[in-house]
């Protein structure tokens, strides 16, 4: 305990950050000019671009200036070869998917570690009772760069965090010289992109009572006087706008950057939205010769208003709109609040119209539920970071940084007592407080010098970083009145309800890194990391984490003069890294006791089982790469090949029942996988002139995953149990296949002669399901008449790969004079999604359909489309039959989509400089603003063909903007 307190004394004394962004001047003394020579961003420093030796990718300002998305990481999308960004819903403060080179674990995090100046941030949601994204409180137009580390050698230096890649994100600063005044904005309206084809009242009817009039029952779909638009009245012409203003410059020895912003956007979803001020300060002053010192401060407040989408919920705004029935009314004079409720019994419905029944299960009216309802969240989030450099020789830095990142998050949720999801509690109020606190101090030792030919880079690192999460939440249920809806008010409600909770974590890290450059044309890096992590038992916490990285020039090689008329750069690099994820949790190798109550009385009880031997996940990641430029750098070309080996993956281990231990499992170390594939990127630019330029980019990631090793090779089932189907899962993870592969019954069709669906066994036989009597019978296509040999259920099997084996984008941007125009286009595949919409829609648990029931089989002389079987119901209009099978909504998770067009115009410059403006632009914008995918790695049943069956469709924005510079 003394040795730990004692590093942790010493790691609080010096610390250290990383450098800022920066470009170096060379001075050309043949021809007296000046040439900028990139630099990027490659953990605790820079390095120069045509001395990196490892894969990193950079996306630069300019590349996402004007989108129309409020958070950074949606602007990605597209832009770097191996990185890929997905969404899956619409809801505005959801956090899209980010992975970098594949899914690299099957229980872990997957999310990329975020450096933001320096710091190690919070990423995901942060709590309340709203959707809300942390990387949403950085705003994209603070941002100067973002760098990608891709691969062990550029990664190895963050160690223990670094399995999923790293993004080192720099903000803008201050540039000595005039004075300079931006101010950028931009409005937009977005709208859905696409809506359900939901049966209208003339189909409705024929299909709701043929379905009853098959059984022998009386029809109770009437009325013909209503076509209700459900979908369109909970949707929405949504207003979008965005104002920044930035001031920057510097006098003498310092400089200054400093931002404000407003950001509104609301939802396409009635009651959905976000609203965001930021601001950031950023300044650095050189005390002297010797001494610089600087603040990074960015400070947010946003307030996002949520939606119910529980995956069953009856108050989802679309899976509800889509279910309630198209000759029914939203609104009704005579009914309460003036909405088509009735009352039946102790519970209020959705009013039936002339239909003989109500709707099943209860179903709320959607727009009074949308009115009513609150789910929001309110993050105040501060972002910051001191620093100061001391050079202490020309060739030796020291940098000190002491950063902190904290996030409060205020919730509020209330359920009407009335109508929808309060009925059953008699209304509830409830208000939440949680509170993110991370805090990190760091040191970097800095050796720079060249002797002759050889250059040495040494880097040495201390870090330390202690984090708390807290939270807390009270309230209750039985209101007094709906009046009291807007926070907790003591003695407003009859039943309290508390709790909360807290967990800190802590990490001790040193590292060291090793740069050789030898003329120019000979590079070599070395990185060796130790993390103690707190995550993990005494005996195993801490890690070495190594990382070595060759390249070569050869375009800088005497041999090589020949050819560079044609091949003006060419640079062959490997390396191999090994990096682990601690984002395991912070207590799994622990057997814990937690609070467990009986009756009224309080107490402790067995909570989790421990691992003394638990280890963090382990990655071993080799690439091997080529960098060259043609026809005077016109042409620039990247490949890599890669290969990531993912060892020690933590899996839940089961154990005998009898033994009494909680949910019967134990976390270990026992999965293996790897991710393989290889990464293209071109820029081309044919024309760059006064008056016209061209510019051409486009990147290809090919990917293959495979697990390895599970434990015992027994396979593992993702908790989703699918209740409406035959099958009991639709995704498996098994040895030898890529992860969440699709999994259930495969359907062959309808028997013609009466309508019963048909599936196929893995012995190559199929049976038949009697509707009438819900039983199994041996189908003989050449004979389908015949149904006297009892069949056998189904059994599931595997359907398909869910992750993509190819994405990327193609980029083109052109100017002619004051005109611009630009557009991306993003592509993806080789994957299958689960259609579980499409399926819904067709199963029994929908009263109204989609159109795609019309092809129905209805007779032996019309067998309709021969894949939807005859319609039968029960006594409850909500049940709609028999469903099909998984395999029959399986489809191919091929996409080609526009992600943004823009055309801007630059107003003339005589004109400006007699109002001192030096740049006007006006620009228009169309744009997918959220990026749904036909990609279902993660969460199959959330994508839905550009629809979230529990969210909201995907958007579509158009846009216009001003940008403005004094």
């Amino acid at each position: 305990m003394n040795v730990k307190l004692c590093m942790i004394t010493t790691a609080a004394l010096f610390f250290t950050g990383q450098v800022v962004h920066a470009q170096k001047v060379l001075k050309d003394t043949a021809t007296k000019e000046q040439k900028i020579e990139e630099v990027v961003m490659v953990g605790y420093g820079t390095q120069k671009k045509s001395e990196v030796t490892a894969s990193v990718s950079q996306v630069k300002a300019s590349e996402i200036a004007g989108l129309v998305t409020p958070s950074f990481e949606s602007q990605l999308a597209g832009r770097a070869a191996g990185v890929n960004v997905t969404t899956n819903t619409g809801i505005v403060g959801a956090a899209p998917n980010i992975s970098i080179r594949g899914v690299n674990s099957i229980n872990s995090g997957t999310y990329p570690l975020i450096i933001l100046d320096g710091m190690p941030i919070f990423t995901g949601d942060t709590g309340g009772y709203a959707p809300n994204n942390a990387l949403a409180d950085i705003n994209p137009s603070d941002i100067e760069s973002i760098e990608i580390l891709k691969d062990g050698a550029a990664a190895a230096i963050y160690g223990s965090r670094a399995a999923n890649g790293v993004m080192i994100i720099t903000t803008k600063k201050g540039k000595k010289g005039r004075f300079q005044l931006d101010y950028n904005t931009y409005t937009g309206f977005a709208d859905a992109a696409k809506r359900f084809n939901l049966l209208q009242t003339p189909d409705f009817l024929a299909i709701s009572n043929e379905k009853r009039s098959n059984r022998g029952l009386a029809p109770w779909a009437v009325g013909n006087t209503l076509n209700t638009d459900w979908q369109k009245a909970v949707l929405r012409t949504a207003t979008q706008t965005d104002h920044n203003i930035s001031l920057q410059g510097g006098m003498a020895k310092g400089s200054y950057f400093a931002s404000v912003g407003y950001t509104k956007q609301d939802g396409i979803i009635l009651s959905n939205g976000m609203e965001r001020f930021s601001a950031r300060f950023n300044v650095n002053q050189e005390v002297n010769n010797w001494l610089k010192v600087g603040v990074n401060l960015g400070v947010t407040r946003t307030a996002y208003e949520g939606l119910n989408n529980t995956t069953n919920g009856l108050s989802g705004a679309i899976s509800n709109a889509v279910k309630q029935l198209p000759n029914t009314a939203i609104y009704d004079s005579n009914g309460p609040f003036g909405y088509n409720i009735d009352v039946v019994g102790s519970n209020t419905i959705v009013g039936k119209g002339q239909n003989t029944e109500y709707i099943a299960n209860n179903l709320p009216n959607i727009l009074y539920v949308l009115k009513t309802n609150r789910f929001e969240s309110k993050v105040l989030r501060v972002l910051g970071d001191i620093y100061a450099d001391a050079k202490i020789l020309p060739y030796l830095n020291y940098r000190l940084q002491i950063s902190a990142d904290r996030s409060q998050n205020e919730g509020l949720l209330y359920y009407n007592a009335f109508h929808g999801d309060g009925v059953g509690s008699k209304g509830r109020i409830q208000n939440n407080n949680s509170t993110f606190e991370r805090y990190n101090f760091q040191n970097v030792l800095t050796f720079d010098k060249t002797f002759g030919q050889h250059k040495v880079g040494v880097t040495l690192v201390n870090e330390y970083q202690k984090e708390v999460l807290s939270s807390f939440f009270g309230g209750g249920t039985d209101l007094a009145n709906s009046f009291f809806n807007s926070n907790v008010i003591s003695g407003s409600y009859g039943t309290p309800i508390s709790g909360g909770g807290k967990t800190d974590f802590a990490l001790i890290s040193y590292a060291a890194r090793f740069n050789y450059d030898f003329g120019k044309r000979y590079f070599f890096q070395g990185i060796i990391r130790r993390d103690d992590l707190s995550s993990l038992p005494v005996g195993g916490r801490v890690g070495y984490f190594p990382g070595a990285s060759l390249g070569w020039n050869v375009s800088n090689e005497n041999f090589f003069k020949g050819a560079k008329d044609v091949i003006n750069d060419l640079k062959l690099r490997a390396s191999y890294g090994r990096v682990g994820n601690s984002n395991i949790g912070n207590y799994p190798y622990l057997s814990l006791y937690g609070t467990s109550k009986y009756g009224d009385l309080n107490g402790i009880g067995y909570s989790q089982m421990g691992n003394d031997n638990l280890r963090w996940e382990r990655s071993e990641k080799f690439d091997y790469g080529v960098d060259f430029g043609l026809f005077k750098n016109k042409v620039r070309i990247n490949v890599d090949y890669f290969i990531n080996n993912i060892d020690e993956m933590i899996q839940k281990v089961s154990v005998d029942p009898s033994l009494g231990i909680p949910d019967n499992e134990y976390s270990a170390n026992i999965g293996a996988a790897k991710n393989k594939g290889w990464e293209f990127s071109v820029n081309y630019s044919p024309i760059k002139n006064d008056n016209f330029e061209i510019n051409i980019n486009a990147n290809l990631s090919l990917i293959n995953n495979r697990i390895t090793r599970l434990n015992d090779g027994k396979d593992i089932f993702p908790t989703n149990p699918d209740w409406n189907n035959i099958d009991l899962n639709y995704r498996i993870h098994k040895e030898g296949y890529t992860m969440n592969q699709l999994y259930g019954v495969k359907y062959w069709g309808v028997n013609p002669t009466n309508g019963n669906p048909v599936y196929h066994r893995l012995d190559g036989s199929l049976v038949q399901l009697n509707i009438p009597n819900n039983s199994y019978f041996v189908f003989d296509p050449n004979n389908p008449s015949k149904m006297d040999e009892v069949g056998a259920a189904p059994q599931n099997q595997l359907l398909g790969n869910t992750i993509p084996k190819y994405f990327g984008a193609f980029n083109l941007s052109m100017r002619y004079r004051d005109f611009d125009f630009g557009t991306l286009v993003r592509f993806s595949g080789g994957n299958y999604i689960m259609n579980i919409t499409r399926r819904e829609m067709l199963s029994q648990f929908f009263v109204n359909n989609s159109t795609e029931i019309l092809g129905r089989w209805q007779s032996p002389d019309n067998p309709g489309d021969g894949w939807t079987p005859r319609l039968w119901s029960s006594n409850d209009p909500g049940v709609n039959g028999p469903s099909v099978s998984n395999s029959r909504f399986i489809e191919k998770g091929d996409f080609i989509k526009f992600d943004n067009i823009t055309l801007g115009y630059s107003l003339n410059k005589d004109f400006l400089n007699k109002l001192n403006i030096q740049k006007l632009r006006l620009y228009i914008q169309a744009q997918n603003a959220v990026i749904i995918t036909k990609y279902s790695g993660a969460d199959p049943e959330m994508q839905i063909n550009g629809i979230d069956y529990n969210g909201v469709p995907r958007q579509r924005v158009f846009s216009v903007g001003l940008n403005v510079t004094l």
